[in-house]
C-alpha cells in the first residue's frame, strides 16, 4: 500500500509459531481452534487451489450486500448464537443491528459505489519493489 509492504498479522490464537501465511496445516489449526469443519482440507487444499489457479480464473469485485446474514460474517460477530469472546465469532468491528441490514443500508445510502484503481497483476513478489522489508523504509 502506497509503496510499502505491509505483512500479515501473526496467528496467535493458533498457538506459538503458527504462522503468518496460509498453508495447508495453519487452515486445519483454524478449523480445529474454531470448531468448524474442515472443508478445504475436504476439497484438496492447496493442492486442489493451485491446481484450480492453474486452469485460470478470473478476478471479480463487486460491491453487494447479503440479505440473509447482513454480511456478519465479514466484519461483525458470527454466528449470533455464540458468544463474541469465542475464538473465531468476532470478525471485525461492525455492531450489526438494523444498520447492518440491507434495506437499511441501501435506504441510508442509496449512491454508494466503489472504484477499483491500480491492480497489479503477476507473479509473486513481481508487483513491488524488492528492498529488504527490514529496512528503514518499512519499520
Amino acid at each position: 500500500q502506497d509503496g510499502k509492504v505491509i505483512e500479515n498479522s501473526e496467528a496467535t490464537i493458533l498457538g506459538p509459531n503458527a504462522g503468518n501465511s496460509v498453508t495447508d496445516e495453519l487452515c486445519s489449526k483454524q478449523k480445529v481452534k474454531f470448531g468448524d469443519p474442515d472443508d478445504f482440507a475436504a476439497k484438496g487444499s492447496l493442492k486442489s487451489m493451485g491446481e484450480a489457479l492453474d486452469r485460470g480464473m478470473v478476478l471479480v469485485l463487486s460491491l453487494w450486500d447479503d440479505s440473509d446474514v447482513n454480511m456478519l460474517w465479514l466484519d461483525s460477530a458470527w454466528p449470533t448464537t455464540d458468544a463474541p469472546r469465542k475464538p473465531g465469532v468476532l470478525r471485525g468491528p461492525c455492531p450489526g443491528g438494523r444498520t447492518s441490514e440491507p434495506e437499511y443500508l441501501r435506504q441510508a445510502t442509496p449512491q454508494s459505489q466503489v472504484t477499483y484503481s491500480e491492480i497489479k497483476v503477476g507473479t509473486i513478489g513481481s508487483t513491488f519493489s524488492s528492498r529488504r522489508l527490514g529496512s528503514a523504509e518499512y519499520v
